[in-house]
């Protein structure tokens, strides 16, 4: 069988071409997703990708925090209304920002934190929802005792502090739990008499635009053991 010789030019040529496309398809993969390497949260879920994300972290700039517990995890953040949530291990008393700007909806701060190595009762807890303006809900919960920094109907910005993390409610340690509700409008009606509304909403996953990648959310300390930091935006 005849072989066709190309110029030594042209073959060096092609040679670089293809380096340089295959080179780049891996670089951009290694760029929005190396974390796949070490696992994910939600397999099947489609996260945002943390560039076009409109949140930010939950903690202040230069901070850094590990996550305790992520998505999609047995237990408390399995299926369903918490499924998108994360808890961040961090000492009582810790300032926590919003992660988008909008208006406090509810404000509990009366509990008292609790004892290391005992579990509260879930509505033991308090909390700070703010309302974003399509509807979505944040939810920080376990906040420490008079640890709400804000009142209900106050508008707040994103990055602002908010509260202070506690140890309150169904909860095994200091920590701050926070997820996102969908809105409203979006949730299912599951109460089947006529006339009466019951609805079921679910959180939403969620990636963050100032810190490093997290294209599939954050990763438990077990997979980052650096955990994340806060960065400017």
């Amino acid at each position: 069988m005849k072989r066709t010789l190309l110029p030594t030019t042209l073959v060096v040529l092609l040679s670089v071409f293809n380096y340089s496309c295959s080179s780049d398809e891996a670089d951009d993969k290694e760029i929005i997703c190396s974390d796949s390497q070490l696992g994910v949260n939600c397999p099947d879920t489609n996260y945002i990708n943390n560039s076009d994300s409109q949140y930010v972290l939950p903690w202040e700039i230069g901070k850094t925090f590990k996550v305790g517990q992520g998505n999609c995890t047995d237990g408390s953040h399995s299926l369903g209304q918490v499924q998108y949530a994360y808890d961040i291990d961090m000492p009582i008393g810790t300032n926590i920002v919003a992660i988008r700007s909008g208006v406090v909806v509810k404000v509990i701060e009366n509990f008292k934190d609790l004892e290391i190595g005992t579990v509260g009762a879930i509505d033991e807890a308090n909390v700070v929802h703010i309302e974003h303006e399509d509807g979505t809900e944040a939810q920080y919960i376990h906040l420490t005792y008079n640890g709400a920094l804000i009142n209900e109907g106050d508008d707040v910005n994103q990055g602002e502090i908010i509260g202070l993390s506690g140890n309150t409610g169904k909860s095994t340690g200091p920590h701050l739990h926070f997820h996102v509700m969908q809105a409203l409008n979006e949730c299912e009606d599951t109460d089947p008499r006529e006339n009466y509304t019951w609805y079921s909403c679910n959180s939403i996953p969620l990636t963050f635009k100032n810190t490093s990648e997290n294209c599939y959310g954050l990763l438990e300390k077990n997979l980052r053991s650096e955990g994340y930091t806060a960065q400017s935006y």
